[in-house]
């Protein structure tokens, strides 16, 4: 069905990829080729979708996801739910070059945060402009819109440039971009100003970019990406020790001043001793759980615009007529440890730092269902591919659609976990399967056992508290892991599958 809708979109007087509205009026005028091609779509292709809006925020854990009524409600429940979404490299840049290339950081390059090894310059220096998902979707006639926070560094040059495959741009640009007043967005490449009124505050500005640009493409004949993506949750650099950080919209502020912080088994673990010798920090003392209190209720209010951000997109979508013909997704960049494990922050590869919500809604697909196999953001591009008709050959993730549409195909997928050398964060390699994690960490060894590991039953220890790496009794898993991880460590395009 792919080339069936290059063939549509190239018969079409130049209005791009296929459009749902009018492809099948022509096809039933075939006889009994229409038959057949109908019968294609009905079968498991996604082509009753025209447009795909993505929004993506920034450091979301899972569990804060119960304070986004309108996300859950409008698309959760109106789509599928992958529950076993994880995120390949738990920090922002890698992780976001990893969706927009559909590519392991291995492959990409794009290892850390900050140059060299990391932010814009290395995403552009290291990554071919003909293999990003902008400039595929550009070349199979979408029209392109970008709103929000992109990679890390942003602007750090002094220049305002708009990457290749996006019709408009809308990026708060470097030493501004977590700041919710105050910044400035690379408008298509251009500088403007925003203050401190609460007009001004930054998720409301950028679902206001958002909704315009659904408004302006809904009117031309061409289908339409956006993507949209919030620096809320994540905190605010500006406000470092302030008790609200990140801050909320007014109208937000002190709405979850009762809120309890979460605390499961993983929480302050009480027993360390099994873990390698860089992850036995000392218990968290009052004072850091305080702190974490406080950020995890600052959190929650920033979520709230957020929200309002995806309900206003949907609004929009309807009101144009557009809501029919688009397919939404909705996920991070990376989760948020809480205080788990003694650990706050993310670029570990533990549960809460690495599994991110992935809900998808379009025309066609299942509603309220849930998926329990394990996918990645390395397989986000693939998929928007597929339901776009374009091509998707090169990439190292796989497309979902099957998934969606089928809850008993992909039930053996596994995913690698990376944090590599020049990361600025501590490396390890693990592999992620439906009832296992194995992590591997270089750096570490013991003097008579050699390298040090961990292995969690996910079944049996849902919060990673035992490690299993040396038990003789998960010997046989251990070394089947391990054999698969070594595979994977060095995979590319097909054999990572």
């Amino acid at each position: 069905m792919i080339g069936l809708g290059r063939a549509i979109s190239n018969s079409s007087s130049g209005s791009g990829a296929p459009s749902a509205r009018w492809y099948f009026v022509p096809l039933a005028a075939l006889g009994a080729v229409a038959a057949l091609l109908v019968g294609a779509v009905h079968a498991g292709s996604a082509m009753a979708a025209k447009n795909i809006v993505v929004v993506m925020t920034d450091d979301l854990d899972v569990r804060s996801m119960r304070v986004m009524k309108t996300t859950r409600r409008q698309i959760g429940h109106r789509g599928v739910r992958f529950v076993n979404s994880v995120v390949t490299t738990p920090i922002c840049c890698p992780s976001r070059a990893t969706f927009q290339t559909g590519l392991y950081a291995h492959n990409h390059r794009v290892v850390g945060n900050d140059p060299p090894n990391g932010g814009s310059s290395a995403f552009t220096n290291r990554i071919a402009a003909r293999k990003t998902l902008a400039v595929r979707l550009h070349k199979v006639g979408y029209r392109t819109g970008y709103v929000g926070k992109y990679l890390n560094d942003p602007s750090s040059d002094g220049n305002f440039n708009v990457p290749k495959g996006w019709n408009q741009w809308f990026e708060p640009t470097a030493g501004t971009t977590y700041h919710m007043y105050n910044y400035i967005l690379n408008a298509n490449g251009h500088p403007q100003y925003y203050g401190g009124s609460p007009r001004d505050y930054q998720t409301r500005v950028l679902a206001r970019k958002s909704a315009n640009f659904i408004s302006k493409s809904s009117r031309r004949r061409k289908p339409f990406f956006l993507m949209l993506g919030t620096v809320a949750p994540h905190d605010d650099g500006d406000r470092e020790g302030h008790y609200q950080n990140p801050l909320a919209e007014p109208r937000y502020l002190h709405r979850f001043d009762d809120a309890r912080l979460p605390t499961p088994p993983s929480f302050n673990e009480r027993d360390v001793s099994d873990k390698p010798r860089a992850l036995r920090r000392p218990r968290l003392s009052k004072g850091e759980k305080l702190a974490i209190r406080a950020e995890y209720r600052s959190r929650l209010e920033s979520l709230l615009s957020v929200d309002d951000a995806v309900g206003r997109i949907i609004g929009r979508l309807r009101r144009t007529g557009e809501l029919k013909h688009t397919v939404l997704i909705f996920t991070s960049d990376n989760g948020f440890l809480q205080g788990e494990h003694r650990e706050t922050g993310k670029s570990e590869a533990y549960e809460e730092s690495i599994r991110v919500p992935l809900l998808i809604r379009g025309p066609g697909l299942p509603r309220d269902e849930r998926r329990t196999q394990v996918v990645a953001n390395v397989d986000l591009a693939p998929t928007i591919l597929d339901l776009a008709g374009a091509p998707r050959g090169g990439m190292d993730g796989r497309t979902l659609v099957p998934l969606i549409r089928h809850p008993d195909k992909g039930r053996h997928w596994e995913r690698l976990i990376e944090m590599l050398r020049g990361s600025g964060q501590r490396p390890f390699r693990a592999l992620r399967t439906r009832d296992y994690v194995i992590v591997k960490h270089p750096r570490e060894r013991h003097p008579k056992l050699g390298p040090i590991g961990e292995l969690y039953d996910l079944d049996k220890d849902p919060y990673q508290l035992v490690n299993r790496y040396r038990d003789p009794n998960y010997a046989g898993i251990r070394r089947r892991l391990s054999r698969h991880l070594k595979h994977m460590r060095n995979c590319s395009r097909r054999s990572c599958s």
